[in-house]
């Protein structure tokens, strides 16, 4: 036969404990006078300071990320049309180059140095062994 027992108590949650007051809320308060700004009897801004303080860390954070983007996208597209530049500039050099090893454009320009083709063809020579 089962015996009589107690039921056992669920193990008891530790109480929240109160916030202490913000001491930086308080330090801004008696150098910047937030309660003179905001009145005394509104609390709100010195309540929150913590808050206020990271968002507004995370619009600088947000606003500076924003500002290496547009960055970074400006410098994308001055590389991007320099590369083009650049593609253009060698395109026209190995036209150039093509254009210049040409055997009549050798001639025209050995001309200058008083040499001729050779108006008689090539003589073959035979070695015998």
């Amino acid at each position: 036969m089962a015996h009589n027992t107690f039921k056992s108590r669920p193990p008891e949650r530790p109480l929240r404990r109160k916030r202490k007051p913000l001491r930086i809320g308080l330090w801004l308060n008696e150098i910047m006078g937030i309660d003179r700004l905001f009145g005394s009897d509104n609390a709100w801004p010195i309540r929150n300071i913590n808050r206020i303080l990271w968002v507004t860390l995370l619009l600088v954070v947000y606003i500076g990320l924003n500002h290496n983007a547009e960055r970074l996208v400006r410098r994308i597209a001055r590389a991007r049309t320099d590369v083009d530049e650049l593609r253009a500039q060698e395109t026209t050099i190995k036209a150039d180059l093509a254009r210049s090893s040409k055997q009549s454009e050798i001639s025209r320009q050995v001309f200058a140095d008083s040499l001729f083709d050779s108006q008689s063809p090539p003589q073959k020579l035979i070695v015998n062994e």
